[in-house]
């Protein structure tokens, strides 16, 4: 999904960064580093009890009074006890980090068959359409299926970012009304090709005008309806059901995604919302996936005061899902009542580009394929383009060509995109001209936006962006400059 924010404050984004270096460490390194632990404290418990063993044996030897044998007796009792102790624990901690090694093992196995599944789908129809041997239907299933597996690895890239902000503590939400029928329409429009194909019936109710909006994060609650949706979808076979209900109960309003799928061991049900948790994990398992679909959306509704769970009857009974969200009661709750994507708008691949006519763009991207794809989509939409591999050739480029947007990469060679807008807008102090620029980028964590849009930089725009959407910032931004 296409994201671009407000500028944030660039000294709490370096707090947010010190504080979560320690929640960020691979689970597995911090089970490892427990069971260290563990085994160094039974040490230290197992030379302390020879010691006092070896003390009493001496004072036993020595003919010491029967008081200080008695002593050391009672001292050597609690040692052996505390040793007994720490041998288990440390045991325990051991069993913990091997498990922690394995799941982190079976995860990374997961995560390289997931990414290599559609990548093997778009280089495999790419060298077939370059071939130049495909019929025109061929050529047309090949770019079709290029794109659908290209959008399948951009969300596997977004899942595993969110759950590091989560595991990070980084992940936030833009609280303002939701309109939850328009969060469920746009999210049932999500999903809707992946049911066609499998002649799954959508349902929607429960919507009307008298349900009570909610707090929340408009495009962060579309992606937990997403989820569920798409959950629902692969794991239902063929000319089945999905059905989505809202209902307020008391002062909640519950959205429910129930299917007529595979269903669930009521066994698993407790486990269903841990990441890297699947009921089928095997290589011989029906359904892809990593896994973390279910625990970015439980992390999502908790931080809306909400709470989610699941529920099944057992296997072949279906499964339902639902969240229950807090209803805002305020009478002027309908003031700046949203649906989801604000600030971000979502372009369909269809989408025609924006006309640039008239508009200058400086590019300014170091990846040749990424370049001479991005100058072709400027051209095209009719603007003059000012292709750049560097920040130091876009800044000799600058006063001659006088762009009215600045598209840059932030990871460039010698001097990165942050280098580049300083000086942009260093050079710009004292005058009245503003040059709108957007960071065009694959880094897509939360503190990558912040530190762009404090180094001066108007929007962050995660890759892959598609190119209607990108020429529609670009009028936007340059329209904004103009006036």
């Amino acid at each position: 999904m296409t994201q671009f924010s407000s500028p944030a404050d660039s000294a709490t984004v370096r707090e947010r960064r010190a504080a979560s270096t320690e929640s960020t460490r691979p689970d597995a390194l911090i089970a490892r580093e427990s069971a260290l632990r563990a085994r160094e404290e039974a040490l230290r418990v197992r030379e302390e009890h020879a010691r006092l063993r070896e003390e009493l044996r001496h004072a036993a030897d020595s003919g010491q009074a029967a008081a200080d044998v008695e002593r050391l007796t009672d001292h050597v009792r609690t040692a052996n006890e505390g040793l007994v102790l720490a041998t288990l624990h440390a045991q325990q901690m051991t069993e913990i980090a091997d498990q922690a090694n394995r799941l982190k093992d079976e995860f990374l196995a997961v995560v390289s068959h997931e990414l290599r599944t559609p990548l093997n789908a778009v280089l495999g129809w790419a060298r077939m359409l370059g071939s130049g041997q495909l019929t025109a239907a061929r050529a047309e299933q090949a770019i079709g299926t290029i794109e659908r597996n290209a959008s399948a690895l951009a969300h596997i890239i977004d899942d595993l970012l969110d759950m590091s902000r989560i595991v990070g503590g980084a992940m936030q939400v833009e609280r303002q009304p939701v309109d939850l029928g328009a969060v469920v329409t746009a999210a049932v429009d999500t999903v809707q090709a992946s049911a066609t194909a499998k002649n799954i019936q959508i349902g929607v109710a429960g919507h009307d005008e008298s349900l009570a909006p909610v707090s929340g994060d408009p495009s962060r609650l579309q992606q937990v309806v997403s989820n569920l949706l798409a959950n629902a979808v692969k794991f239902t076979g063929a000319g089945g059901r999905v059905h989505v209900g809202m209902e307020r109960v008391g002062k909640v309003v519950e959205i429910r995604v129930s299917d007529t799928g595979e269903g669930m061991n009521p066994e698993f049900l407790p486990h269903a919302f841990e990441r890297f948790r699947q009921a089928d994990s095997g290589s011989t398992r029906r359904q892809g996936g990593l896994g973390l679909g279910l625990a970015i959306v439980r992390r999502i509704v908790e931080l809306h005061g909400g709470a989610v769970r699941a529920e099944s009857a057992g296997a072949d009974q279906g499964s339902a899902f639902v969240v229950s969200l807090p209803l805002m009661i305020d009478d002027a709750r309908a003031s700046g009542l949203t649906g989801p994507n604000r600030g971000a708008p979502v372009v369909a691949f269809s989408d025609a580009l924006r006309r640039l006519d008239g508009i200058r763009v400086m590019l300014v991207e170091d990846d040749v394929d990424g370049r001479e794809l991005l100058t072709l989509v400027f051209e095209e939409a009719g603007a003059a383009v000012s292709s750049n591999a560097s920040a130091r050739q876009a800044l000799a480029a600058l006063p001659s060509f006088d762009p009215h947007v600045l598209v840059s990469d932030l990871g460039l060679p010698d001097e990165d995109g942050y280098a580049l807008i300083r000086q942009v807008r260093e050079r710009e102090a004292g005058r009245r001209s503003h040059l709108p620029a957007i960071a065009l980028t694959g880094f897509a964590r939360t503190v990558d936006r912040d530190l762009a849009l404090a180094a001066g930089f108007e929007m962050h725009v995660v890759k892959p962006v598609d190119p209607a959407a990108l020429t529609r910032f670009v009028a936007e931004l340059a329209e904004s400059r103009r006036s």
